[in-house]
């Protein structure tokens, strides 16, 4: 099993959402500069960055214009390291449900 299995399997996220957090690795972008990089169009790149978020992949900072006003959102994708703490936990809490549905079985049918 590789990684983009364990993604799948957890959070439901295929190649669109794998590919836009390994390239915000390299630092925050706007959904504008993602969209570029990767050759989608904003609506695409917006729905993949809701499931990384819902997820916990990627976190979304708001960033202030000085000189005009208003905000922008600039997204980030947590570090490999804290990424494998969390799918740790994930397995951890998936494979209690997966205890506990098991010895409710007899309760269940």
């Amino acid at each position: 099993m590789e990684c983009r299995d364990v993604f799948r399997c957890l959070f439901n996220i295929g190649e669109n959402e794998i590919e836009i957090y390994k390239m915000l690795l390299n630092g925050g972008k706007k959904v504008d500069e993602i969209g570029e990089l990767v050759k989608r169009d904003r609506s695409t790149i917006q729905r993949c960055l809701k499931k990384l978020i819902d997820c916990g992949m990627v976190r979304r900072e708001k960033r202030v214009i000085k000189n005009g006003g208003g905000y922008y959102y600039v997204y980030i994708s947590i570090s490999p390291s804290d990424l494998k703490e969390f799918l740790n936990e994930c397995v951890d809490e998936w494979q209690e449900e997966m205890k506990r549905a098991i010895e409710n079985l007899e309760e269940s049918i």
